[in-house]
Parts: structure tokens; sequence; C-alpha cells
């Protein structure tokens, strides 16, 4: 039976009637640029009173691999009930040599037991190597199912303590031409990227970036006033105590329309509840943010979370704008995520993200630590190696690498563009 793009398939071994025990697996790929792959996958749960087979899911006759951007589901009939569900483990069957688009990004695993409880496990990494970016993964993952103070019913013992810093370079042709850039503890912008970082009587810590479009200038308009504004509001809305990243988002773009500013802009939202140890998430567009920290299986830094990236197609972002067109922050992707010390939160433009892939940024904030340095000088850090990989003309970037796939063309190089990095340290 199939659904849009939900596929419910059956995968029965022989059982007694009582003991049979049916699990519903979703299977939840990313929409990022490259998520998707054709290879199959095998999947094992791991209960308290046993473990199931491993099934291999994704090579039905009427369906091969998982695509981006969608939910699969299987009913696994286990023969038994496993108990409290502990982990799932997940591995992509290794590729053959020639096969491109490889690597898999897979968003989470949901998985409804017999006795109607679900439990989500979620990986928000890739297993395997995109051929759409620098993106690596080992190709198998244990994953281990959220808890519920995700949900922010409860306190932490001691609040943490969040650290923020920022760093803004306009497109190199801009500052040819006179343009600057305003980098400040709480708010800047550089050509028509724009940024905010500010605490709440909440116990908030809000960050944002806005990249509004420079091709409005072609008719008279300053897309840069439009994301500034949008930035502005979102501050005060931060600093007035509200705690909801689409509320915030929303109110923003509700000011710039009773303004009638002109123009288009992504946004990106990120709130940071350092009484629960929470992060949540508005993101409409391109710019978009990483949580980088340790796990339980890995005790070297890597991108526990990379938001997906919102595109009608390559190089077409959702924009919020005053055309008729125009996205609206109810398209915004939501986000929640449990943040804990340690972990480092970077929110960046595309200008970050088309030339800084996540293994040559996780490099970079090793490298800062290891310096022992702090947010701001974190965030100038990553903003000029971003910098200096536009410049280059020959090396291989996530952009070159999308605009590749995309085109069916082999192109090289950085992207010259406004680059704004935010870093929130946890502590």
């Amino acid at each position: 039976m199939q659904t849009g793009n939900c596929q419910l398939s059956f995968s029965v071994r022989p059982a007694q009637p009582e003991q049979q025990a049916v699990y519903i697996v979703d299977i939840i790929t990313g929409d990022v640029r490259g998520a998707g792959t054709e290879a199959p996958a095998i999947i094992r749960l791991i209960g308290s009173e046993g473990q199931s087979e491993e099934y291999v899911l994704g090579n039905d006759q009427d369906e091969y691999g998982f695509e981006r951007g969608t939910r699969r589901r299987y009913a696994l009939d286990v023969g038994r009930p496993l108990g409290a569900l502990r982990q799932v483990f997940v591995q992509q069957v290794e590729p053959s040599m020639s096969d491109l688009g490889s690597g898999w990004y897979l968003d989470r695993i949901e998985v409804m037991g017999p006795e109607g409880a679900l439990r989500r496990f979620p990986c928000h990494n890739w297993l395997g190597k995109s051929d759409a970016g620098d993106h690596r993964g080992c190709q198998q993952r244990h994953l281990e199912p959220s808890e519920d103070l995700i949900a922010g019913d409860a306190p932490l013992a001691k609040p943490l303590a969040v650290a923020t810093g920022a760093a803004a370079l306009p497109h190199p042709e801009k500052v040819e031409v006179g343009a600057r850039a305003v980098s400040r503890r709480n708010e800047g912008w550089a050509g028509e990227d724009a940024y905010f970082c500010a605490a709440g009587r909440n116990g908030m810590v809000g960050l944002g970036v806005a990249d509004g479009v420079y091709m409005w200038k072609t008719q008279g308009i300053d897309a840069g006033l439009y994301s500034r504004s949008l930035m502005s509001t979102a501050r005060s809305e931060v600093e007035g105590g509200n705690g909801d990243a689409l509320a915030v988002l929303k109110a923003a773009e509700a000011q710039v329309d009773r303004d009638g500013l002109q123009g288009s802009s992504t946004c990106c939202i990120v709130l940071i509840d350092s009484a629960q140890g929470r992060l949540t998430s508005a993101n409409v567009g391109d710019s978009g943010f990483v949580v980088v920290g340790t796990t339980p299986y890995r005790s070297t830094l890597q991108v526990k979370y990379h938001s997906p990236q919102q595109e009608h197609s390559f190089g077409c972002p959702y924009q919020l704008g005053h055309f008729p067109n125009a996205d609206r922050g109810d398209a915004a992707m939501l986000m929640t995520l449990p943040v804990a010390p340690g972990d480092m939160v970077v929110l960046g433009s595309d200008g970050l993200w088309d030339n800084l892939a996540d293994d040559a940024l996780v490099d970079a904030v090793a490298e800062g630590r290891a310096r022992r340095e702090g947010a701001p000088a974190l965030a100038r850090r990553l903003a000029g190696e971003a910098f200096q990989k536009s410049l280059d003309r020959e090396s291989e970037s996530p952009y070159s690498l999308g605009a590749s796939e995309a085109f069916d063309m082999v192109y090289s190089g950085g992207k010259r563009d406004d680059i704004t990095v935010l870093v929130a340290l946890v502590q």
C-alpha cells in the first residue's frame, strides 16, 4: 500500500499467532542536497528483551533506495515482543564503485511497537559520502531514542551558560565599490546579510541570520534594508521574552510587511533555552545552522546536526519577500534538539555553507578550540576560512559539487558572496 511518498512493505516470518509482534518502522531521509541514495539499508531493532534479525529495506521491486525528503514505512513482523526499544542499528549497504550520490543523509528512524508506543531515533547525519558536498559519515550507526527532556518539560539541575560571537564579511566586489560591513556584539550586517545575537529576560539566547537577495538592486531596491529589519525585529522579540522561534520569525515578517519594505531574504532563527538544555529553530531558505560536539559513540568533534536547505531548485532558496509568490513564515522548517555543555552552535548565511564543507568546519573548530578561542574568535576564524575558499577557483566546494550534480556539468571553485557566521558556545 502506498500513499504519496509513504511506502508500506511487509516482511513476514513464521511464528505462532500469540507470539507475533509487528513493528512499524518509518525511515525519514533528510531534505538536503545529495541526501538521497539508491543503496538499500539494513536495520536491526534492539530491545530490553532481545533483538530482531537484520532486515534489508529499500530494495523492493517497486522501490529502490531512499529519495531526498521522503518517509518510507515498513511493517516488520519480528516474531516476538522485544521489550523497551533501546537502539536501532542501521547500516547502508555498500554501494558499487560506479554509484554516484551514494551518501545518505538519514534524518531519523521512528518505530511504533506492538503496544502502540512511538519512539524516535534521531540520526541527523550522513552514512557514506555524498557527491553533492564534502560530507562523509561512517557506513553504520547505532541510534538511541530521543529523551523526553527534548520536549522541554524538565529543567536542568544547573542552567547552561551560552557565549556568543559573530563575524560578517561582504562580497569582495562590494568592498571595491565602497560597501562596508558592521559587526557588533548584538547585531551587524555585510552587504545584504544581517544578523543578531540577544539574551532574553526568560533565559533564552537568540541568534538569527538573514540573507537579502542582491539582484533586487537592478530594480532600485536595497534588500539589505529588508534583511536588517527582519533581524532588528527578531532581536527585540527575543529580548522581550518571546521564546517561540517560529513566532519570532513571523513577528519579524509581519513588521517588514507593515513597514512596506521591498526585497526578499532567507531567515533563520535559533533559540537556546539555557534552563532546559533545548534548541529550537525556524528556518526559511538556505541560511542555516549546525550543532558541533561529541557523542557517546565518538569522542572527537563532529557535526551532530545540520539544518536542511529549503530550495525550490538549485540556487533558488525559499525567501520571505514583498512579491506575490514569496514564501511565508508558515513554510519555515522547525526543529527541536537537545544541547549540552561542550556543544557549539554555528549559524551562517549561504556564503558559509556554499564554501565550507562540514569536515572543514569541524577541523577549523577543533583548531580554534585547541587555541582556546572564544566565540567571537571562532566566528572570525570560520568566516575567514569560508572567504579564502570562496576565492579559490580550483577547489572542490559544496557549491561546485552541488552545481555539478544539478546541471550535469563539472564545476569547480568556491562561490563569492556575503559571508555571515554566528557562534554560540554552550558551557
